[in-house]
C-alpha cells in the first residue's frame, strides 16, 4: 500500500515539469555556473567560456545614498536606530557589488569581460551583437532598495533589467545565473550588514577554498556549492509533497482515497515515505552528476549514503509537518510559506550561499540547528577526510529533528472528527 502511495507522488512529479526542474535542473545549473564562475577549479585549467556584459545604469549610487541619509533623518525614530540604519545602509551598495563584486571579480575576468556604457550608447548597443548580455540598472535603484531592506517600503525600482543576446548559446545563461546568484548572495550581504559585519570580508571568504585548521583535505569552491546547493534544494521536496497532498484533499481524492477502506493514518505514512524516498532519489541522482560532471567524489561511501539517508529522514518529517499543518489550516499557506521564506533563511543560516557560520560562531550553531546545515556539514567533514567518530553527533540530531517534526505532525493532522 505504502508503495502505491509512492507511485502516485512520483507520477504526480513526473507531470509537474516546474517542479521537476526547481529540484533537479535548478541545482545542477547553480553548480556548473559556479563551477565555471569560479575558474579552472574542475580540470585545473582556465574556462573556454567568454562573455561580454555591458552595464548601463540610470541612477547614482552616491546620490541615492544621500537621498536615503536624509529619508531616513527626517523619519520619527531615534539617533540611535537612524545611526544604525545610515551605517548599515553604507555596507551595502548593489550596484557597486554587483560590478566590482561579481563580474569584476579577479576569478571572472577570465571569462567575463564587463564594459559600462553610457545611457545614450544603450538603444545603439541594444541593437547590435556586441554584447552577450546588457544590463539595465534603473534609476534610484540604490534608494530603492535602501528603503525596501530598512523601511520595508514596497515600490517599483528593485530590480534589474537583463536583455540577453540570442545568437549565443551559453554564455548569456552564464550572465543570468551569476545574476540569480547575486540576488541571492547580496540577501545574505544585507542581513550582514545590517549586523554592523562587513559584506566584502564575506564576499572573499565565499571565494577559493575552505582550508581547516587540522590540515585535512581542503574543500574547492565546486565541491563546496556542490553540497550547498544539493542541501538547500532537498527542502524543496518537503513542501512539493506536502503541497501535492493538499491539492488532493482540496480535489476529493483524499476522501476518495479514505472511502476505499484506507486510514488516514496510512495516508500520512506514504506522505512521510514518499518524501522520503524522493529526497534520497533527488540526492543520490544530483550527487550521482555532480561525480561525473565535477568530479566531486566520495572517499567514505558508506557515511556518505548513511548521511543522506537520515538527512532524507529529516527531510520527510518535515515534509509531513508541513502536510499536516496544510491540512490543519485548510490551505497551502505553510507550504508556501516555507517555500518562499524559510527555505531562503535556513539556506542562509546553514551555508548554501557562503560559509557564513565562519564569521560568528553564534550563526555556526544556528547553523548547525538546521537540517540542512547539519547535513551539509556532515558532508564536508567527510570530503575533508573525516571519519564516523566527527559526524555521529550530526546524525543523531537529524534523527532527532525529524522524529520531533513527525511527533509534532502526528499532533497537528486533523483526526477523524476533523474537518478535513
Amino acid at each position: 500500500m505504502i508503495g502505491e502511495f509512492l507511485k502516485k507522488d512520483l507520477l504526480t512529479l513526473i507531470r509537474n515539469r516546474n517542479e521537476l526542474l526547481v529540484l533537479l535542473a535548478m541545482p545542477l545549473v547553480l553548480i556548473s555556473i559556479l563551477g565555471f564562475a569560479l575558474g579552472g577549479f574542475i580540470s585545473g585549467g582556465t574556462a573556454s567560456i567568454q562573455a561580454k556584459v555591458a552595464v548601463v545604469n540610470y541612477g547614482d549610487e552616491e546620490n541615492d545614498l544621500e537621498a536615503f541619509n536624509e529619508r531616513v533623518q527626517s523619519l520619527p525614530l531615534s539617533d540611535e536606530k537612524k545611526n544604525t540604519m545610515i551605517n548599515g545602509a553604507g555596507n551595502i551598495r548593489p550596484i557597486s557589488m554587483l560590478i566590482e563584486g561579481v563580474f569584476e571579480n579577479e576569478e571572472l575576468k577570465e571569462i567575463i569581460e564587463t564594459e559600462q556604457i553610457s545611457v545614450d550608447e544603450f538603444e545603439h548597443v541594444k541593437n547590435g551583437d556586441e554584447y552577450t548580455a546588457i544590463i539595465e540598472i534603473p534609476e534610484q535603484f540604490t534608494l530603492n532598495v535602501l528603503s525596501t531592506i530598512f523601511l520595508g517600503e514596497k515600490g517599483e525600482g528593485t530590480e534589474l533589467l537583463l536583455y540577453k543576446n540570442e545568437g549565443r548559446q551559453i554564455s548569456p545563461e552564464i550572465v543570468e545565473e551569476l545574476l540569480e546568484q547575486f540576488q541571492r548572495e547580496f540577501s545574505t550581504m544585507t542581513v550582514l550588514g545590517m549586523g554592523g559585519i562587513d559584506p566584502g570580508t564575506v564576499i572573499q571568504s565565499a571565494v577559493g577554498t575552505v582550508d581547516t585548521v587540522s590540515k585535512k583535505k581542503p574543500v574547492n569552491s565546486v565541491s563546496y556549492y556542490t553540497v550547498g546547493m544539493n542541501v538547500m534544494f532537498i527542502m524543496f521536496v518537503a513542501s512539493t509533497i506536502s503541497s501535492f497532498a493538499y491539492r488532493e484533499k482540496r480535489l476529493k481524492v483524499f476522501d476518495r482515497i479514505l472511502l476505499t477502506n484506507v486510514s488516514r493514518w496510512a495516508y500520512f505514512a506514504g506522505i512521510i515515505f514518499s518524501t522520503v524516498m524522493i529526497a534520497l532519489v533527488q540526492q543520490l541522482l544530483l550527487y550521482g552528476i555532480s561525480a561525473l560532471v565535477f568530479q566531486v567524489r566520495w572517499e567514505h561511501l558508506s557515511a556518505f549514503f548513511v548521511v543522506n539517508i537520515v538527512l532524507s529522514f529529516a527531510i520527510g518529517g518535515l515534509g509531513a509537518f508541513l502536510t499536516a499543518m496544510n491540512f490543519r489550516l485548510d490551505s497551502e499557506n505553510a507550504s508556501n510559506v516555507f517555500n518562499s521564506l524559510i527555505v531562503t533563511l535556513f539556506a542562509l543560516l546553514g551555508g548554501s550561499f557562503i560559509p557564513i557560520g565562519e564569521n560568528s560562531s553564534i550563526l555556526n550553531v544556528l547553523g548547525n540547528l538546521t537540517p540542512n546545515g547539519s547535513g551539509m556539514t556532515a558532508l564536508l567533514k567527510l570530503l575533508q577526510g573525516y571519519g564516523w567518530q566527527e559526524i555521529y553527533n550530526y546524525l543523531f540530531y537529524l534523527i532527532l529533528i525529524g522524529m520531533i517534526l513527525l511527533a509534532a505532525a502526528v499532533i497537528v493532522f486533523p483526526k477523524r472528527r476533523a474537518s478535513v
